[in-house]
């Protein structure tokens, strides 16, 4: 008797808490939409906020020339350096690729000298 007084207390507090839940939501679920649309309503114009002052003194101001020669020559130093970088890394590689192709011939030469069949008194041991 007590296993299904336990069993329907907690069938009955599970509904209740589905039921709930329900109800809250449908009840919540109004006032959420709204409230997003309220902050997409930003109807602000800025652009009443300049004052004629402001323009006029955007109206004076005065602009820098550039110098086109300075800027060839920092674009040719520029390029002479970058052309050093390139030789300088390109020299670097062929030498670490010389590095490399050396080492591996020499590895070469020691796998196949110890995989040699013969022995270095002419018996034939290894075979």
């Amino acid at each position: 008797m007590a296993k299904k007084f336990g069993k329907f207390l907690m069938v009955t507090a599970a509904l209740g808490a589905v039921a709930a839940g329900v109800y809250y939501c449908l009840q919540n679920k109004d006032s959420f939409v709204d409230d997003d649309f309220d902050d997409d309503d930003d109807f602000d114009n800025f652009d009443d906020d300049l004052d004629d002052e402001e323009t006029a003194q955007d109206a004076d101001r005065n602009y820098v020339d550039l110098d086109l020669e300075k800027a060839e020559d920092f674009k040719e130093g520029l390029d002479a350096a970058k052309a050093e970088a390139t030789d300088k890394i390109v020299g670097a590689a062929k030498e670490a690729a010389d590095t490399v192709k050396e080492a591996a011939d020499k590895a070469e030469v020691k796998v196949e000298e110890f995989f040699d069949d013969e022995d270095s008194d002419g018996s034939m041991d290894a075979v």
